[in-house]
Formats: structure tokens, C-alpha cells, sequence
């Protein structure tokens, strides 16, 4: 029997030892970059935490992280040292690209929208800052950020918004599928041109409002607005604008209270539709840094061109509630009396809808609404000796991204889905359209 011993310096044991000092050196040679770069972050966190944002700036310059975890680092070093340097279009997409990748972090969209508040873009910076104190705040944050949204709230004196959008349909102009109908017992084929068609048309969107400070607290707003839509022929082209002075008194916070007085006119076909005037009275106010309420009572007198003419209360009240920085909830609910010297044109309007929006990481939104309404007609069809009752239900579902950009220009995408049924087959239609846009605010 022949026993067989590894010895001290066996050349086998050799070679194991270096192979473990070779693995050792290439896993201590592989550490430097991570280590100089982890150095590197840290070193510029402690400068802008100084307040030396430039020397912290000039530290991150070539940067590539490493992790995720030291990507958020980065990105919240460079946004604030941005933003504290007086530099908010240089912070932005640093700022934004963090939102999103944690939505649900309030602190950084409190210097978002500290960021897009320096920029002017008030609207979108209200948005974030809602958004965050929903989330819950500590109070005494809570406290100094609602002071901040209530210098926010007064707007600029002179303010406006753009949007262009495509807008396919099938149903365009809301027209009956029915092909024919009977009366008095007889059978009637409706023209092809009576029918629903499918059209696509160009939607142009534009307002001015100029809003100046009348004392602490009071607020005046002088606006117009127009919507455009071109359908080129296969349906009438629809052409509305709307002028409005309001007075807006108090915050969101306390409670704010607008009365408007405005004039509108259509045009359908290239041709006066009709003309309105009114006046409404509204109010917001936030229950919780989480919970919104708002009610609106609006009185309208509407003159068609064939001379009917319609009178028109209608009342609104509605809420929104964060259940959490990614998940919002929406209830509204609605009713209109209608009077008029045309008694088919008279009745009552009863509405509901309730919504979601949820936001993803990466800055995907998506909303989703639901609506139903219930239009009761007053007096008897002559035509159909009956009177007039139509349902109509509605779903819209909308995508947006944060990160999608153009010049200022934002795009949305807008599905929508609606069907209405009636007592009378030639009000009863199907449509299903899609409105692909962008809108600008300045």
C-alpha cells in the first residue's frame, strides 16, 4: 500500500496561494473606480451641504453612478446645488428625472416645485406641492409649505395656454347609426347625410388671461379663450370662444371664492350657432393637506340663431382626495334645470362621475374617468308624440408623461368612449374618438 502527503512546499499548494493572492489583487484593483467615484459623490454632497454649490458642481462633472441608490444621490446633489444658485432651468431635469424615479418622495417634489415656481410655472408647481402634502407633511412643514403655495396661487398678471391635438372620431358630430325610423306608421329611410360619420379633425386651443392684484387677497382676471375644430368637410367645423372678467378673493386654504360674468359665442358650420351670457359663483376649499372641495352655481341665457332661446341653472359640487403621492380619487356630481319658451327644450339634467390618476415611477400618468347623465325633456315631440329621455354614459382615459417635452410643449394622449340612448331613435348615437395633442402654458 503506497501513502501519498502533501508537503509544505508542495508545488500544488503553491499555485493555490497564488491564484487567491491574484483573485485578492483584481478584486482590490476592480474597487478603485467604485471607491473614487463613492468619494467623489460624497465629497460634492459636503460642498453643496456648505454651500459651496459651485466647488459641489464642478465635484460631480463627469460623474456616472454606480447604483441606483447613488443615481438619486447624484441627481438630488445637482438639482439642489441648481436650484440654490438661482439656476431653475438647469435643476429641472434633475429634479423631474428624481420624481420620478420616486414619486412617492415629498422632498423632492417640494424643490420641484420650488424650481417650477421660479420658472413662473405656477400651475404645474401647485400640482407637486398638493402632491406632496398629501402625502403627510410634519406639521410645522406642512405649515410653512401651505404659506408658500398661497404666494404661488397669485398668478402672474399676464398668463396663457396653447394646444394643438388630432382629433379621429367615429362619430363626429354625434349623429344616429339608426339607417331609418318609422312614423305614424310608416317606415322612412334617414339620408346617409343625417347618419354618423367618421371624421378626423385638427383642434386648436388658445386663451390670454391678464390677472391683476387688487389688494391683498383680491384678485380681478380678464380673459379670453377660443377652440377650433377643423373636420374639413365630413362633418361641420365647430368654432367657440368665450370671454370672462371674474374677482378672486381668499386661498385654497382658507377658502376661495370666484364670481365670473362671461359671453360666449359658437359657430358651426362656419356659420353664428348661437350666443350666451351668464354668471357663475364658485368655491374651493381644502378640508386636509389631502382632501379638496369645490362648488360651482352657474346662471346661462343661450340665443340660438333659429331663435329658440334657453335659460339655464346649474349646479355642481365635487372633491379629490390623495390617497397617497401616486394615487388620486375624484367624485363629482351635478344638476341643470332648463327653461324655455320652446317647451321640448325645457328639463332637467342629472349627473354623476368619479375618477382615478395614478402615477407611475419613470413619470407615466394615467387617468381614468367614468360618467353618467340622465336628460329629462320637458312638453311632447310633435314629430314622435312622445317625450324626449336620454342616458348618456362616457368613459375617458388619459396618458401623459412628465418627461416628455418639446419646446415647452407637452404631449397628452385622450381616449374616449360614449353612448347615449333615448326615447327617440334619432338622438340615440355611439362615438368613439381619440384626441392626440400637445399644450404649452406660458
Amino acid at each position: 500500500m503506497q501513502v501519498h502527503c502533501t508537503c509544505a512546499n508542495s508545488p500544488f499548494r503553491e499555485v493555490h496561494i497564488f491564484r487567491i493572492i491574484l483573485f485578492t489583487l483584481f478584486l482590490f484593483l476592480f474597487s478603485i473606480p467604485a471607491q473614487l467615484h463613492a468619494d467623489l459623490l460624497a465629497r460634492a454632497e459636503v460642498l453643496i451641504g456648505d454651500g459651496r454649490y459651485s466647488d459641489g458642481l464642478k465635484q460631480l462633472e463627469g460623474y456616472q453612478p454606480a447604483s441606483k441608490m447613488t443615481e438619486q444621490r447624484a441627481l438630488w446633489a445637482r438639482g439642489l446645488a441648481h436650484v440654490k444658485l438661482g439656476q431653475p432651468s438647469a435643476a429641472l431635469p434633475f429634479l423631474e428625472r428624481l420624481v420620478a424615479l420616486a414619486p412617492q418622495n415629498s422632498k423632492y417634489r417640494l424643490e420641484l416645485s420650488v424650481a417650477l415656481g421660479q420658472l413662473g410655472q405656477t400651475e404645474r408647481a401647485l400640482y407637486h406641492i398638493e402632491l406632496a402634502r398629501g402625502s403627510g407633511l410634519p406639521p410645522n412643514v406642512d405649515q410653512q409649505v401651505a404659506a408658500y403655495a398661497q404666494a404661488l396661487e397669485n398668478p402672474k398678471i399676464v398668463s396663457g395656454h396653447l394646444s394643438f391635438a388630432i382629433v379621429p372620431e367615429t362619430n363626429a358630430a354625434k349623429r344616429t347609426s339608426a339607417t331609418g325610423l318609422e312614423l305614424f306608421g310608416l317606415p322612412f329611410v334617414l339620408d346617409p347625410s343625417a347618419r354618423a360619420q367618421s371624421a378626423t379633425g385638427i383642434e386648436i386651443s388658445s386663451g390670454v388671461v391678464a390677472s391683476p392684484l387688487l389688494a391683498p387677497g383680491w384678485r380681478a382676471q380678464v380673459g379670453v379663450s377660443t377652440q377650433l375644430i377643423f373636420f374639413g368637410g365630413a362633418v361641420p367645423n365647430d368654432y367657440f370662444g368665450r370671454l370672462y372678467a371674474e374677482i378672486i378673493h381668499g386661498h385654497l386654504e382658507t377658502g376661495q371664492t370666484n364670481a365670473q360674468v362671461f359671453t360666449t359665442q359658437r359657430f358651426l358650420d362656419d356659420k353664428k350657432y348661437s350666443q350666451s351670457s351668464g354668471l357663475t359663483l364658485s368655491h374651493a376649499r381644502r378640508l386636509t393637506p389631502s382632501t379638496r372641495v369645490d362648488g360651482l352655481l352657474l346662471f346661462e341665457d343661450t340665443n340660438y340663431l333659429s331663435g329658440q332661446e334657453i335659460r339655464r341653472i346649474f349646479v355642481s359640487a365635487g372633491s379629490t382626495h390623495l390617497v397617497h403621492s401616486q394615487l388620486q380619487l375624484s367624485f363629482g356630481a351635478r344638476m341643470e334645470q332648463r327653461s324655455s319658451d320652446t317647451e321640448t327644450l325645457a328639463g332637467t339634467l342629472l349627473g354623476v362621475s368619479v375618477g382615478a390618476k395614478y402615477r407611475f415611477q419613470g413619470g407615466v400618468q394615467v387617468a381614468l374617468n367614468l360618467d353618467y347623465e340622465k336628460n329629462r325633456f320637458d312638453g311632447v315631440s310633435p314629430t314622435f308624440q312622445i317625450s324626449r329621455n336620454d342616458n348618456r354614459t362616457t368613459a375617458r382615459f388619459e396618458v401623459s408623461n412628465s418627461h416628455w417635452n418639446w419646446k415647452g410643449f407637452a404631449p397628452v394622449m385622450d381616449i374616449t368612449a360614449e353612448r347615449q340612448s333615448s326615447t327617440i331613435i334619432i338622438n340615440e348615437f355611439n362615438n368613439f374618438g381619440a384626441s392626440f395633442g400637445i399644450t404649452r402654458r406660458f
